[in-house]
């Protein structure tokens, strides 16, 4: 399964919305540096999901609000 990074997080309690969101809709994430993102404000705490999941992933993050925090894709 190949992950794709697809949102960067500059506070840990956007990443914490998100997280229980992509939970509630059934999405298998990775975040990465949460602790970095806790113990260092504007670090970034990173987003990844499969492939599969990338373009749900986009949509839900949208609709939520955190456009600002999404990673362009090529």
């Amino acid at each position: 399964m190949k992950l794709i990074e697809v949102a960067i997080f500059n506070f840990p309690n956007d990443a914490a919305v998100l997280e229980s969101i992509l939970s509630a809709e059934k999405i298998e994430y990775f975040l990465n540096n949460t602790d970095s993102a806790i113990i260092v404000p504007g670090s970034g705490a990173t987003l990844s999901v499969s492939e599969k999941d990338l373009d749900r992933t986009v949509k839900i993050i949208k609709e939520a609000g955190f456009e600002q925090s999404l990673i362009p894709q090529d």
